[in-house]
């Protein structure tokens, strides 16, 4: 039987071939799946398995050995960090070589004993760096099954095919109309380029982007602006048709008309009605300059309202019956600029500040205009609907306080603005007011009433035109005088005898515009275009959905808005949008036309024009309750529906955006809005947990199939590995939870309960860290250091975000390290850092063994009538032993909790295969009688009896008598490395038995792939070999190796023979299937997890 030496790295790579799997250009992306294991060579394969060689070539990469890892950010290196993982399998095939054969650990003294440590940072070689010259590999023998080199010309095929494939596929971007003229055959597409690759990505895929790119944005202008003369074209094709004055046609249309005007009545009510609630405030009427220009403000609502009706109905939107007006929101942030100019201009003349003001308000459309532009142009619509509701919401809050307060101003005749002092109070409250903002207060809430137990949508309209009504009755009932009812505040003030309906164009005095109060007001302006911005993501879906219009096109609607927006600037009025309340009822009315809409825009220019002589007969409380009824309504939704709907910070936020934008100023009342939802994300972010699941190493362990002496002690021991699986984006609110849980797990009463020397970090959940996350790896590491806790980070790719993160701040950094703290190993998956660990608790098993037998002494011998009989016919008793073999608790290697437990679980175990040697179920004494015993006692037994009593140890009672009889059916095979032994969808010819070397099986599924290395000591292909099913993996030899194989001819021909020892193998077979399947299991299901 030949011995296999623990040996050092250098000395096994200078022997040891490379690997097979794949190809040889290997980059950091091939390590981001975590079922990867890095080699360098092409599989060899059967020639009739054509399966595994398309999965196999792509699933084992070879990385250069590791040799330090990169220094910080501040100090660039040539050389990236590296995966700690070069080494591990070798040294996993090493540790299983110890448990089939005692004479592995030896020479204990010079191999393991004076290795360095796998987390060994020191400037000399350890076992992931020694070893990094190139390797020849040699020439290998032909055996009986066939290499994967046969398929090689195949699969240079496959490749030069790969790359006939265009990396770039250009669509037809141009919109063919099937006409007369219209050619059979589409026009060609561009022609493919024959470049090199990178040149094909780098300059033709860049050049016909942009031009795509163009050619789309012109389409679409071109296309938008066509519409509207579409639709005239339309129109009068359809006057010229003769079918459109016949009896039924004229009747038709006679009530469609009918529909139609009650629509454009309805919308032309609304629309003045708007005028006399918030246009007739367009400027502050408070203060003498502007008490004269609530006409002018009416004739510039209606001017916006005709510039938006026109761009919707002649195509720009998609919306047949959209229904624009100004927008309600801009009549605060308008006051907020007057005022500013006012105190940037004062001492200057009433002339010059209006002249400002009004080109401030049109400049301020133009920009909103402008950026709607260009959202749509460049199609971010969607990014815009990712704006914090809630912030929205409260801008909302903010627009209904200050609309209940200019009520209170309009309807009460304050001088000046409503302020909040005792003075102010009394005033409202004197007997001559009081009536005048009580009375508009309860019809408004008298109207919320009435729309709440009638669902119709003429209560409104119907309403205010009751009231109107019922106070002229009174008027005339009581015979009051009209000019004293406008002297009380009971009616508006006429107007000026011969105000035109331009007059507000006389304001526009370029000369006297002061340029810094104008640019003083830039950031109001743009504060105006923010809260403007986020009404057509939010009204174009809900309007879509009533109109039931599934087509809908965010970023069209906001090239509609800012074409309409920039127009109402140019031409002297203010901003617009597309309405949902007004256009939902105008649809729903008949209005869902094109027509409609000019029809609308024609009745409202037609009132513009009239005049603003109809103000001097408006009713102050008509107009008061209009603007208490949409202020009161917008406080509902913002303060009232919300409530116990949304996150406790999050309401919050919204109170604070009302308050701060009511009572002090509404540009801080949007960025205090800002700021909260930033600290209400950070705060709600850090409540979050970024650590997605913790795992004790009971629970999860490597899919490496190892021999039954190794599985026994890690068993005992593996609960000192603790797996972390963390999640999300990790930044500076939720490391604090990190390092919190980390701490816990390493305080002196968990950490007696719960004995930890590896704690596995997995990142693969991990979608980015900042840098304050980062740093606090650093941290946690150092304090993990100093409980002796290694850090072992698994799941990252050095390219990924998260890996640049921790690398920039020198986490992998082997010069931040020293020998108290070094940096972290690094896996590339959560399996390969299990491997690793349950490599280094082996090593303690082996070393603790080795340890003994240089401490072993013949032990006295008892030679009694009842004293069981060896061969040599000594009696020996079990319990006969050194005291020097017991464990000494005075020994300095288990003064450490940790490594006490490691000791006593490598005691137990070689107790417990001494005892099942002799067959006595008594495993409580003192101690193994010898160490070597773990395999020595198949030590004198040949192939493959030796391999099937250590493989079948634990699952099955037979001695060496009964597997004497099975033993001639098994045939030995060698497999050069690369081989693959079967693949996926193969019938199962054979059952293997894994004496010598190194197998990997890979499983790929639709949900995914994952692998498993298969040691000396252990078996497989069993379960689909006794069930008769297909393979259901791929398995090929990582290196040389000896297996025994039980064909099937074999196995019937034993099972005529010998139908008992046939049978143990097929529950042999499904005991060890089981064990594997609860490992995979509970590693599939904690990486899922």
């Amino acid at each position: 039987m030949p011995n296999f030496p623990l040996r050092r790295r250098g000395d096994s790579d200078a022997a040891q071939q490379l690997l097979p799997f794949t190809g040889d250009n290997v980059t950091e992306a091939d390590f981001a799946s975590p079922s990867t294991l890095s080699r360098s060579h092409p599989v060899r394969a059967r020639s009739g398995s054509t399966a595994s060689a398309s999965f196999l070539s792509g699933s084992y990469t070879q990385r250069a050995p590791l040799r330090s890892f990169a220094h910080h950010a501040s100090h660039p290196s040539t050389d990236p960090p590296q995966y700690s993982s070069h080494g591990v399998r070798e040294r996993t095939e090493e540790l299983a070589s110890y448990a089939l054969d005692s004479d592995s650990y030896d020479n204990w003294d010079t191999g393991l004993g004076r290795r360095a440590p796998p987390s060994s940072y020191e400037g000399g070689p350890t076992w992931d760096s020694v070893g990094t010259d190139t390797i020849v590999e040699d020439s290998e023998p032909e055996s009986t099954a066939s290499t994967a080199s046969d398929t090689a010309p195949a699969a240079s095929a496959t490749r030069r095919s790969d790359r006939l494939v265009p990396d770039v596929v250009v669509e037809d971007t141009e919109t063919y109309i099937n006409t007369e003229r219209t050619p059979l055959l589409p026009k060609p597409h561009l022609p493919r380029t024959t470049g090199p690759p990178a040149q094909r990505r780098g300059g033709v895929k860049k050049t016909l982007s942009g031009h795509i790119n163009t050619q789309r944005l012109r389409k679409r202008a071109g296309d938008t602006l066509a519409a509207g003369r579409k639709q005239l074209v339309r129109a009068g094709s359809h006057l010229k048709d003769p079918k459109t004055y016949t009896k039924d046609a004229a009747l038709a249309a006679t009530l469609s008309s009918l529909q139609m005007l009650s629509a454009v009545f309805l919308g032309l009510l609304l629309n003045i009605l708007d005028a006399l609630s918030y246009g007739y405030i367009l400027f502050p009427l408070g203060v003498d300059m502007f008490s004269h220009t609530g006409p002018d403000g009416i004739s510039i609502y209606f001017l916006s309202c005709v510039v938006a009706q026109l761009c919707y109905s002649l195509g720009l939107s998609m919306f047949r019956g959209g229904v624009g007006s100004e927008m309600i929101e801009v009549v605060p942030f308008f006051h907020n600029m007057a005022y500013s100019i006012m105190g940037r201009m004062e001492g200057q003349s009433d002339e010059a500040i209006m002249a400002t003001v009004i080109v401030a308000y049109c400049l301020s459309s133009i920009i909103t205009g402008l950026i709607f532009l260009s959202l749509g142009a460049f199609r971010l619509g969607n990014l815009v609907s990712f704006f914090p509701r809630h912030i929205l919401i409260g801008c909302i809050g903010g627009v209904g306080f200050f609309l209940v307060v200019t009520g209170i101003e309009v309807s009460a005749r304050l001088e000046g603005n409503l302020n909040y002092d005792l003075e102010t109070l009394r005033a409202l409250f004197a007997r001559d007011t009081v009536y005048l903002w009580i009375l508009p207060l309860v019809l408004s809430v008298l109207v919320i009433v009435l729309r709440r137990l009638i669902k119709s949508p003429f209560i409104l309209p119907g309403f205010f035109i009751a009231v109107f009504a019922v106070f002229y009755i009174f008027v005339v009932i009581l015979k009051l005088d009209l000019d004293h009812l406008r002297n009380t505040g009971w009616i508006f003030e006429k107007p000026e005898a011969g105000v035109p309906f331009y007059r507000f164009y006389s304001y526009f005095k370029f000369g006297s515009v002061d340029v810094g109060a104008l640019l003083a007001t830039l950031p109001t302006m743009l504060a105006l275009s923010f809260f403007g911005i986020i009404h057509v993501p939010i009204n174009v879906p809900a309007l879509g959905a009533a109109a039931k219009e599934d087509n809908i096109d965010v970023n069209r609607e906001l090239i509609a808005h800012g074409i309409s927006n920039t127009l109402s600037g140019c031409v002297g009025s203010i901003q617009n949008y597309l309405v949902y309340a007004n256009s939902v009822l105008f649809m729903e009315n008949g209005g869902d036309s094109r027509v409609a809409g000019l029809f609308l825009a024609a009745a409202t220019a037609a009132v513009w024009v009239a005049g603003p002589a109809m103000i001097g007969f408006i009713p102050v409380c008509l107009v008061g309750a209009l603007i208490f009824l949409l202020g009161i309504e917008l406080l509902e939704e913002a303060l009232w529906d919300p409530f116990g709907k949304c996150h406790k910070l999050e309401y919050f936020t919204i109170v604070a955006i009302v308050l701060i934008m009511g009572v002090y100023d509404f540009v801080v009342g949007i960025f205090a809005g800002i700021v909260l939802a930033c600290l209400s994300y950070v705060v709600q972010s850090s409540r979050t947990p970024a650590v997605r699941a913790s795992y004790c190493g009971d629970v999860t362990e490597s899919t490496v199939r190892r021999p039954r002496a190794d599985r026994r002690y890690l068993s005992r021991v593996r609960n000192q590995i603790r797996v972390i699986k963390l999640s999300g984006f990790l930044f500076f609110g939720t490391i604090v939870a990190v390092e919190a849980y980390m701490r816990s797990l390493i305080e002196e009463d968990n950490f007696k309960k719960h004995l930890t020397s590896f704690i596995i970090v997995d990142f693969k959940h991990v979608t980015d860290a900042d840098f304050s996350s980062s740093e606090g790896f650093l941290r946690i590491n150092r304090i993990l250091a100093r409980k002796h806790v290694k850090m072992i980070v698994s799941g990252i790719s050095f390219t990924s975000k998260v890996g640049q993160s921790l690398h920039n701040v020198g986490l992998f950094d082997a010069e931040k390290g020293d020998e108290d703290c070094p940096p972290p190993r690094v896996f590339e998956d959560l399996n390969m850092a299990l491997e690793a660990c349950e490599n280094e608790l082996l090593e303690a098993f082996y070393k603790h063994i080795g340890h003994h037998e240089r401490r072993q002494v013949t032990p006295p011998v008892m030679i009694g009538p009842d004293s069981p009989s060896t061969p040599s016919g000594q009696n020996i008793s079990i319990h006969a032993q050194s005291p020097s073999l017991a464990p000494n608790p005075l020994d300095p290697g288990l003064q450490s909790p940790r490594r006490g437990a490691q000791y006593l679980a490598a005691a137990t175990t070689v107790r417990e295969q001494q005892g099942a040697m002799l067959g006595s179920n008594d495993t409580t004494g003192a101690g193994p009688p010898s160490p070597s015993a773990l395999s020595g006692k198949w030590k004198n037994f040949g192939q493959p009896v030796k391999i099937m009593l250590q493989t079948f140890e634990g699952v099955s009672e037979k001695g060496v008598d009964f597997w004497h009889i099975a033993a001639p059916y098994f045939e030995r095979c060698e497999y050069p490395a690369g081989t693959v032994l079967y693949s996926k969808g193969d019938e199962p010819d054979g059952f293997y038995i894994l004496e010598r070397g190194r197998f990997r099986a890979e499983y790929e599924l639709d949900q995914g792939c994952f692998y498993e290395v298969i040691l000396p000591g252990t078996t497989c292909g069993e379960l689909p070999f006794f069930s008769e099913t297909d393979r259901t993996g791929t398995v090929a030899a990582e290196n040389d190796s000896v297996a025994w194989l039980l064909t099937r001819e074999k196995y019937k021909e034993l099972e005529k023979k010998n139908r008992d020892v046939a049978g143990e193998l097929l529950k042999v077979g499904l005991k060890l299937t089981k064990e594997r399947l609860d490992a995979m299991t509970s590693y599939v299901l904690v990486t899922a997890s």
